[in-house]
């Protein structure tokens, strides 16, 4: 099948707003898609394991009835997994797959972003929530690539805090334009709820679970666009 640059059809408010969207191809977006989709469940998944090794290296963090509730049965079920060394050793190496995560993530919404060619207001919120996970996937990669954990660590947070607060107006702009899927923007919405949520229950690292299916979603959607696009 032949790599055709093709635009994807752009949503109805944005084709009335502003220019055409820029082309996307079909195989780079399904590449995207793909890689996207495979990250949202590696994370899922193996996220938890990472949180596991966080109770290890953390004991009192068991202290919490809802980490307790499935973490203790979780970890003599696991404990091969979790005892092969020093539990902080263990802690940062399985701490390293949130990098790829966050890189497949802000893949995705990159993709989106050029797919909808937004204008105006909505082309300020998208920069602002792609330069937060452009810090976000820098935290990542300082938190558990370099020696210095505990600066990055506050980067991180600070990445959250734009994501979780600036979700809010840039979802509800993506539902008042008719962004497809809606499932992504309602999930940008939910996310400073889903954090505080989320981090009650398992590691931090999993916050990103609504990004990563929610971007997950909106790759796919532009993927299947092009696809139709290519062969018309």
């Amino acid at each position: 099948m032949s790599d055709r640059t093709t635009t994807a059809a752009p949503d109805a408010a944005t084709a009335a707003a502003g220019p055409a969207a820029p082309p996307v191809s079909a195989r780079r977006a399904r590449l995207i898609a793909v890689i996207a989709w495979a990250m949202a469940g590696f994370g899922t998944i193996a996220g938890q394991l990472h949180a596991l090794s966080r109770v290890a290296a953390h004991p009192e963090d068991l202290e919490s009835p809802l980490v307790a509730a499935w973490a203790r049965p979780a970890i003599d079920a696991l404990r091969p997994l979790l005892d092969w060394g020093d539990p902080t050793l263990v802690y940062w190496t399985y701490g390293k797959i949130w990098l790829p995560v966050g890189l497949a993530f802000l893949a995705a919404a990159v993709l989106a972003y050029r797919d909808r060619g937004p204008v105006g207001a909505e082309r300020v919120l998208w920069r602002v929530q792609l330069g937060a996970y452009g810090l976000l996937v820098l935290a990542l990669a300082g938190d558990y690539y370099t020696p210095w954990s505990d600066a990055f660590f506050l980067v991180g947070l600070a990445a959250f805090a734009v994501i979780g607060l600036g979700g809010i107006p840039f979802g509800i702009v993506l539902l008042r334009r008719g962004f497809r899927p809606r499932t992504t923007a309602w999930l940008l919405i939910a996310m400073l709820p889903f954090f505080f949520v989320i981090t009650e229950i398992t590691s931090m690292g999993s916050a990103m679970l609504p990004l990563m299916w929610g971007w997950a979603l909106a790759a796919e959607s532009v993927a299947r666009r092009a696809a139709a696009a290519s062969v018309a």
